[in-house]
């Protein structure tokens, strides 16, 4: 009786740190999507400048070696080295503008509302979350309708969420199934590995967004940060477009 005790307690243990890890998550992409709200257009705007300046010093890297060369810069090679070599920088950028659109998205939610997302959230996944239930896994459709239960959770989408508890619940009925709750090994070793994931979130971006988006000074400050680098970036850019023109029309 003891064995099983303590089995339950572990099997308990595992199960609500498997709620606190999903929470925590869900928490680090609303900080992520509040930071962008508040930052997203200061951020894209420097990380513009700084792609421009890269540009422009790749530029004059390009038509110094072709000068050096005594060959003539064809105005349509530079452009095709440069469209080749910013590739990656362009990809960043418009990823920085998603998540800036993505934040400007962003809807409060009341207390109700995040009490009965919580409540869904906690009653699904102790029912069916792939870690716990076996089925789940095992079920391509199952793990679809739990996938949007989770991205539903992340987003704090309250329809979506009720939604998708109801498909869960119509899939369970059709197929005459009610996952029984299987035996899961190694639980010391899983709660172990759990508790240091945890950890990580918590003390990494985007959770860590939390402190500073929790202080209007530091708000302040960050803003400022960011509009002192973006002027010094285009300070910077002005110099190397100078540059860039002197070897051009020399």
């Amino acid at each position: 009786m003891e064995l099983m005790n303590s089995y339950e307690e572990l099997r308990e243990r595992y199960e609500n740190l498997i709620l606190r890890r999903d929470r925590l998550e869900k928490e680090a992409e609303q900080y992520r999507m509040e930071y962008f709200h508040e930052f997203g257009e200061l951020i894209t705007n420097v990380f513009q400048a700084r792609i421009d300046c890269i540009a422009l010093k790749k530029s004059i890297a390009f038509c110094q070696a072709k000068r050096n060369a005594g060959e003539e810069i064809d105005p349509i090679s530079l452009q095709e080295y440069i469209d080749a070599n910013m590739l990656a920088y362009n990809a960043q950028l418009e990823e920085l503008l998603s998540l800036t659109e993505a934040g400007k998205t962003l809807v409060p939610i009341s207390v109700l509302e995040a009490e009965e997302i919580k409540r869904i959230y906690r009653r699904v996944a102790k029912k069916l979350h792939p870690d716990i239930c076996p089925m789940t896994a095992e079920e391509p459709d199952l793990m679809e309708l739990f996938q949007k239960v989770l991205s539903a959770y992340r987003r704090n989408d309250l329809k979506a969420l009720r939604e998708a508890e109801t498909l869960i619940n119509r899939f369970l009925k059709e197929h005459g199934e009610e996952p029984e709750p299987a035996e899961i090994e190694g639980l010391p070793e899983k709660i172990a590995d759990l508790e240091m994931e945890i950890a990580q979130i918590a003390a990494s971006e985007p959770y860590t967004y939390k402190t500073l988006l929790e202080d209007p000074e530091a708000i302040e400050k960050k803003r400022s940060e960011l509009e002192a680098e973006k002027e010094e970036y285009q300070a910077y850019k002005k110099e190397l477009q100078a540059h860039l023109e002197s070897l051009l029309t020399a």
